[in-house]
Parts: structure tokens; C-alpha cells; sequence
């Protein structure tokens, strides 16, 4: 979005990592991109005809009360291609991993349509991760989605390093 064109509004309330804010033009799209200095948030409500309400990706510190917030006009996006492969990153597509700066050229937008069953292609092939619990009690499917939670320090890194 061209630097001139983007959709400026002013922060009202933050309330640890829920930002309010008002945009007087018009109001971002819901899972629309917000950032103030260093801040990313993302819009999560519409509370009435020049209120946001979002959700801080990243730390507050330092926002206050009237500072400016810029609507980006497109939801969290993340790279693909071919160069992700065996890569880590955050969900700014910033490498976690320690590897170079990822290469990818295009990316997408991280909410997509969801693809219908038919659309959908199945397979029963496990990928082994050569942790023979999880191999067992928790097996995952090749090209499939995985999460990993767990509290600080619980080991969540160290996991996935063995994979």
C-alpha cells in the first residue's frame, strides 16, 4: 500500500496486549495487519463504526495512548516455495533456525479458504521422526500440519531439533 494511501487511526486503550484503536477514514479489515513504532497487532473486533480492537504480536512496551496506528491492508503474511523446506520461521516468515534469510519470492496471506474434502488428497504415509514415542503414540502424516505447545522451557526446541 502506497505511504500516502494507507489508512491512519490513533490508539485509544491498550490493555496488556489488547489494542484499541480509531481510525476516522474507514476501519481495517478484520485480521488485518496494524503497526505503531515496532508493534505489530492484528484486528480481531469491529467495536462500532471507527473501532478496532486487536490483539498485540508483539510486544506494547512503549505505546501509549494517541500514538499513531497504520492500517497495512493485508492479514499476516508468510512465505512459500520451494526454499522453506526443512526451515523454521516465526509467523512474521522470519528464519528461527539460524539459516540464511529465506529466499522465498512469493507469499501468501496466513488465513486462506479452507479446501473442501473432495479437494483434499489423503495419504497414509508416517513420517518418522526417529523418536520412537512419537513414532508410536503420536505419529505424524507426511505433509500434514503439526503444532508443538508446551510451557517455557519445556524442551519444545530441543524436540524439533531432533526431528
Amino acid at each position: 500500500m502506497d505511504n500516502q494511501k494507507m489508512n491512519r487511526g490513533q490508539i485509544k486503550a491498550i490493555r496488556g496486549s489488547v489494542v484499541d484503536a480509531f481510525f476516522p477514514q474507514f476501519l481495517p479489515r478484520i485480521n488485518n495487519q496494524l503497526k505503531s513504532g515496532e508493534a505489530i497487532i492484528e484486528v480481531t473486533l469491529l467495536l462500532d463504526a471507527n473501532t478496532v480492537r486487536g490483539i498485540a504480536l508483539t510486544p506494547t512496551q512503549g505505546l501509549k495512548r494517541g500514538d499513531e496506528i497504520i492500517d497495512m491492508g493485508h492479514p499476516l503474511q508468510v512465505p512459500v516455495g520451494r526454499g522453506l523446506l526443512g526451515r523454521m520461521f516465526n509467523v512474521f516468515g522470519e528464519p528461527i533456525d539460524g539459516g540464511k534469510v529465506l529466499s522465498a519470492k512469493k507469499s501468501v496471506p496466513i488465513y486462506q479458504k479452507s479446501l473442501s474434502l473432495a479437494e483434499r488428497t489423503t495419504t497414509a504415509d508416517i513420517y518418522e521422526t526417529g523418536i520412537k514415542v512419537i513414532d508410536v503414540l503420536a505419529p505424524l502424516e507426511k505433509g500434514g500440519k503439526a503444532g508443538l505447545f508446551g510451557g517455557a522451557g519445556v524442551g519444545k526446541t530441543v524436540l524439533i531439533m531432533e526431528m
